[in-house]
Formats: structure tokens, C-alpha cells, sequence
């Protein structure tokens, strides 16, 4: 039974199992989650914010030793079913960003373009730690830079209506 709660988790739902893409698929789940936890909660008070970020780190905590006991299961360094780490990055790139369908779709392909490109010091990260805390922090990583390239993106997009 806990081997099957961990294959559960780790897959989000069992989407890493998907043939096609399933870090992709991992991401599409966390997205989904990240929009429903805004309807669930309002992320425009203090409190809310505080909250949004509560709920990053207990995700970001809890995947590690999920994404560990996966591994073992697995039998597989970093296996591909093992999904966790995409939705846990999603809820980071949307950390404090206003949502949007604009905001969601331009979230999604910044957080997948840094999550395969790995930029330093994801790769590092993703060579160097092993189990549970090597899967989830290189995408930790990406979400962040997600997150900044987004904040970014949404800045020079107001400078740029406003002039």
C-alpha cells in the first residue's frame, strides 16, 4: 500500500506515466493545481501570500523524500515517471504572479524551457545531488528562474503598453 501511495505522488495521479512528454504532463498538473489553489484561496491579501509561500515549501519539502523512496522503487536514477518535482516547480514559477490564462500559458513554456535547458546551478544540482533532493531541487531552480523570467516578461509588458 505505501508503495502504491508513493507511485501515486510521485506520478501526480500516475500522469508521469504518460508515453509522451511526462514532465510536461507533470507541469500540466501543477498548473492545474497552482489555478485551483487561487480560487481556493484569495493570494491577494498579506495573509494569502503568506499562505501561497507556506504551501511552496511544504510541497517543495515534502516531494523530496517522495521523489527519494520513487527512485528506489523505480529502481531508476531521476526516472521519468517521477513527476512530482514539475508540479512542485509550477506552484514556484506562479509564486506572487497574477493569473491569468496569459500568465499561465507563458508560466508553462518558461518553466518547461528552464526545467530541460538547466541552466547552472540546476545542472549542477541535477549531476552532483542524488535521490530525492537532486530531483526536486534542480526543478526548484527552474521554477524560480520561471518565476523571474515571467516577472520580467509581465514588467516590460506594462512598460511597454504604457508608452
Amino acid at each position: 500500500m505505501k508503495n502504491f501511495i508513493i507511485k501515486f505522488l510521485s506520478t501526480c495521479g500516475f500522469v508521469g506515466y504518460s508515453p509522451i512528454a511526462p514532465g510536461t504532463c507533470g507541469t500540466i498538473v501543477g498548473i492545474i493545481l497552482v489555478w485551483l489553489f487561487h480560487h481556493w484561496i484569495d493570494t491577494t491579501p498579506l495573509s494569502g501570500k503568506i499562505t501561497y509561500l507556506i504551501v511552496c515549501i511544504i510541497l517543495t519539502v515534502a516531494a523530496i523524500p517522495i521523489a527519494n523512496h520513487a527512485e528506489k522503487i523505480f529502481n531508476k536514477k531521476d526516472s521519468s515517471e517521477i513527476v512530482i518535482d514539475e508540479a512542485v516547480s509550477a506552484f514556484l514559477t506562479f509564486f506572487l504572479i497574477p493569473l491569468s490564462w496569459l500568465t499561465l500559458t507563458a508560466g508553462f513554456v518558461l518553466n518547461r524551457f528552464f526545467d530541460i535547458f538547466k541552466f547552472q546551478p540546476a545542472r549542477y544540482i541535477q549531476d552532483t545531488i542524488h535521490g530525492g533532493a537532486g530531483i526536486v531541487l534542480d526543478d526548484t531552480i527552474a521554477g524560480i528562474y520561471s518565476n523571474i523570467a515571467l516577472r520580467a516578461i509581465i514588467y516590460l509588458t506594462i512598460q511597454i503598453s504604457i508608452t
